[in-house]
């Protein structure tokens, strides 16, 4: 089932109704277009002219425009291509087909027989593949095209945006399908790869553990990750300890809250010259009380002061993923609601580019029509906008074309907004994607934070002791973009916490705030009061959707860096177009759920993980596969090659089941 063409046509059919006439005693010909769902499809036709409403179809003006309904062919069943396949039995694992059959679905059929119908007609030369313009849409029509038959001639139409003027450009730059070939063995090796580790895992630990297991190649790394994360909270014991802190008035300063800043008691640094964390005293309080007593009656010192100024540029625009995750901190919403909400303002009100996007940057063409885009969207955001907002160039950290590779970062269209026309949520959703890239044009959000170090002279036992204790306060010095990021605007002085790691289950320390002016080395202070407060260690947080996605953009890996490198994104765990699905199964299934924001490994959940074997659940294992995805998709691997290591990789651990449990097991 080779994808095959026939001889191009040279020059494509005009869109308007000014094409010239056809040659005397030829019926005219019909240039078929199928989209990947009805709405999309009624777009289409709309700005070619197909006007008249048939079975299934759009029609007029030369074109006929049809479409699928998401997915009309898929992989056929085991037991569609081998009848031995049917009963499930370790002995006849591995399946690995000689052949890839397809099936037609059965709740779809109706209208995949009409597309088929459509691609055969006589009157129709050539078809435009016009689903959507990534992986999973390309195996869309590619599967249709195969499981139709059809061997006439393809081009492909490759858009960002759903409106006329975007539609109307893309069709007079249609490009021979061929050109998408390594895009289509990708989808095809994404595909293969799944049913290969779906059925034949799923059976093989179903059989040899007695249960009802869905092993998936992506979706149980990414349960591994919740269930490692739920291991960790359980078995975390909680510790009670006590803190100090004191409170310091400086020489001099003035009476009252203003003159007075709060210090913690610092632990003698593990190594010479190295950080020194916040102390940690038994919580029977007996040291902690002796340190308050001495701390209260020594002599007090500001024996360092240092600051140090972060410039932070306006964020990068939104890919999916991103644009996920921070709708899940700021809303609560799972990552399919926002791609949800996504898709139906890309699709039903043609207000956002392409959301299906791993891509933060735009390229040079897209940046040009930046004035235009500002031009309908600015009338929200009079009175926040920096000058030049839509008219200056960008930079490279926003333009790239070098970044930019099936579709740029999500941005608003130049379509005209009624905020009326849309839900509360899609409003939102909308009001987000509009200030990121707003932010653009911004200056650096500048902040400068200064510690100071306050050491306490005492004498304890006709000793000299000294107690060291750390304050901190950040000063925003220039707002910048942060004037437009919600939940931002002033500048904004005083208590901040420092963070902490996600899974490190370290207590916070709420310890900057707004300090005294005038603050300096050597300048001398009045212990105002000290305290020790009790404290409890803490589990590792559970991860939510954000920390999840990034948990699955990165493979598990750890990554300070809010921007992650391109190789790492190839890495990554499933797509930005499937992870918000791959979330879901995992729900659907009862291997997660949910609790309020949080996400919680279920019982049957880790049953599963602690069943399978470590290259089943291996995070990083399954983004290398990932990885080769990648360079599938750019002509740098072959399909045969990938194949072939998903097979030996599917042999490997069928073969340690069976080794483990040689029982046949029936279903």
């Amino acid at each position: 089932m080779n994808f095959t063409y026939a001889t191009w046509i040279a020059h494509p059919r005009p869109l308007c109704h000014d094409a010239p006439p056809p040659s005397r005693g030829r019926s005219p010909m019909t240039i078929a277009v199928v989209a990947e769902k009805p709405s999309v499809a009624r777009d289409i036709a709309s700005v070619l002219g197909a006007t008249h409403k048939g079975e299934g179809a759009l029609e007029g003006a030369g074109y006929v425009v049809t479409w699928a309904i998401g997915h009309l062919v898929a992989l056929a069943e085991p037991h569609q291509m081998d009848p031995a396949w049917k009963r499930w039995d370790l002995r006849t694992l591995p399946m690995l087909p000689p052949t890839w059959p397809l099936k037609v679905l059965q709740e779809t059929r109706k209208q995949f027989d009409v597309v088929k119908a459509i691609l055969h007609r006589k009157d129709v030369e050539w078809v435009v593949c016009a689903t959507d313009a990534g992986r999973e849409g390309e195996l869309i029509f590619r599967y249709i095209y195969d499981a139709a038959g059809c061997k006439k001639p393809v081009r492909r139409l490759w858009i960002s945006s759903l409106t006329p003027d975007a539609i109307r450009a893309g069709f007079q730059k249609l490009r021979d399908a061929r050109d998408y070939d390594a895009l289509a063995n990708a989808a095809r090796g994404r595909s293969r790869a799944d049913w290969l580790v779906g059925m034949n895992l799923s059976r093989a630990y179903s059989l040899s553990h007695g249960e009802d297991f869905s092993v998936g190649r992506v979706q149980t790394p990414t349960l591994s990750m919740v269930v490692e994360r739920e291991q960790a909270i359980r078995s975390f014991v909680p510790e009670d300890y006590l803190e100090v802190r004191a409170t310091f008035s400086p020489e001099g300063a003035a009476e009252g809250p203003e003159g007075r800043y709060e210090g913690i008691l610092l632990d003698v640094p593990e190594k010479r010259g190295g950080p020194a964390k916040p102390r940690r005293l038994p919580p029977d309080g007996e040291e902690a009380g002796n340190i308050t007593r001495r701390v209260l009656g020594g002599k007090a010192e500001i024996t360092k002061v240092s600051a140090e100024t972060r410039r932070i540029p306006p964020p990068l625009l939104y890919d999916l993923t991103e644009l996920q995750r921070h709708a899940n901190r700021l809303f609560g919403w799972s990552a399919k609601r926002t791609l949800d909400l996504a898709q139906t303002l890309y699709e039903r009100h043609k207000l956002i580019s392409y959301p299906r996007t791993d891509s933060r940057h735009l390229s040079t063409d897209v940046a040009q029509t930046l004035p235009s885009v500002v031009k309908a969207i600015e009338g929200n955001y009079q009175g926040l906008l920096a000058q030049g907002t839509g008219q200056r160039p960008l930079g490279r950290r926003f333009v790239d074309d070098t970044k930019v590779t099936d579709h740029h970062a999500i941005v608003p269209t130049t379509t005209p907004t009624s905020r009326a026309s849309l839900s509360t949520e899609e409003q939102k959703l909308y009001d987000l994607i509009c200030r990121r890239l707003l932010c653009a044009w911004h200056d650096d959000l500048i902040e400068r934070t200064t510690t100071v170090i306050t050491e306490v002279t005492s004498s304890e036992g006709g000793e000299r002791a000294v107690d060291r204790f750390r304050s901190a306060g950040t000063v925003v010095e220039q707002t910048g973009w942060k004037v437009l990021d919600l939940g931002g605007g002033g500048t904004k002085e005083g208590p901040k916490k420092r963070k902490k790691s996600e899974a490190d289950g370290a207590e916070e320390e709420a310890e900057a705030q707004k300090l005294p002016r005038g603050l300096a080395e050597g300048r001398a202070a009045r212990v105002v009061g000290a305290k020790a407060e009790k404290k409890t260690t803490k589990p590792p947080s559970r991860l939510t959707e954000a920390t999840l996605l990034t948990a699955m953009e990165t493979a598990g890996k750890t990554v300070e860096e809010k921007e992650l490198s391109d190789a790492m994104k190839d890495t990554g765990l499933g797509t930005p177009a499937t992870r918000a699905a791959i979330i879901e199964t995992l729900i659907k299934r009862e291997y997660v759920i949910r609790q309020g924001k949080s996400l919680a490994a279920t019982e049957k959940g880790i049953l599963l993980v602690e069943s399978v074997h470590p290259h089943v659940k291996s995070a990083a294992m399954t983004g290398e596969w990932e990885a080769r995805l990648a360079r599938l998709s750019r002509g740098e691997e072959d399909l045969k090659t990938f194949m072939r290591g998903i097979e030996a990789y599917v042999k490997y651990v069928v073969g340690a089941v069976q080794d483990g449990d040689e029982r046949p097991g029936a279903a």
